[in-house]
Parts: C-alpha cells; structure tokens; sequence
C-alpha cells in the first residue's frame, strides 16, 4: 500500500529537533516531491536514467525520515529500475507516485503538535 506510513519516524524526528524539525522535514517533502517527480519523467522521456536513479534514491530517502514506507519501497524499486532502464515499469512506478501526491500531502498535514494526521 503507497499510503503505508510509520508514526514513530515523525516521533523520532520530534524527539530529536521538536516540532520546527518535524515541520521542516514534511515542508521539504511536501515542497520537493513535485519538481523531483517532473525531473524524474523528464528524464525517463529522454533515456536519462542516472537522473531517474538519483531522483528515486533521494525520494526514497526523503520517505525514510518521514516513515512513508510505501513510498520508500516504490522510490527504492524506481532507483533500482532506473539502473536497469526498465522504461515501462519506471512509467508506471512515476504515475502511481504521482497520483498518491494528493494523498501524501493529506497524509502529512500537520496537527498543532505538529505531529502528522493519520
């Protein structure tokens, strides 16, 4: 499931910087999501897979921090696919995180102790 999410991830990022560095780390996620995404279709468009296969490992690292395993498993798979210029499964695994991004951004909507809804 894309939606799949840890709570403890945003826990551990309170614990270690409160709730500027919780709220930072979803802003950076909410705010660099869509223009990785367009670079990584970009880049599938024109065979460039090493831009693909960084833009997965940086949204699979992203994810990590904010426990959205879901996401972390499909950036690792779009990393992986990339190295292989698999261009129909990269296609699909760049829609599917396309069309999840309203979703995420619902998933990360902060509450006023600036843990995330679920």
């Amino acid at each position: 499931m894309l939606l799949q999410f840890d709570p403890a991830a945003i826990q551990r990022l309170l614990d270690l910087g409160g709730s500027v560095l919780a709220e930072k780390m979803i802003r950076l996620f909410l705010d660099n999501t869509p223009a990785r995404m367009a670079a990584a279709r970009d880049a599938e468009r024109t065979g460039d897979w090493t831009t693909v296969e960084r833009t997965g490992h940086s949204m699979k690292s992203s994810a990590a921090y904010l426990g959205l395993l879901g996401v972390q498993e499909r950036a690792a798979r779009l990393e992986a696919l990339a190295a292989q210029g698999a261009a129909v499964e990269v296609r699909a695994l760049l829609r599917e995180l396309s069309e999840a991004y309203p979703a995420l951004c619902t998933l990360l909507q902060l509450k006023p102790d600036s843990s995330p809804r679920r």
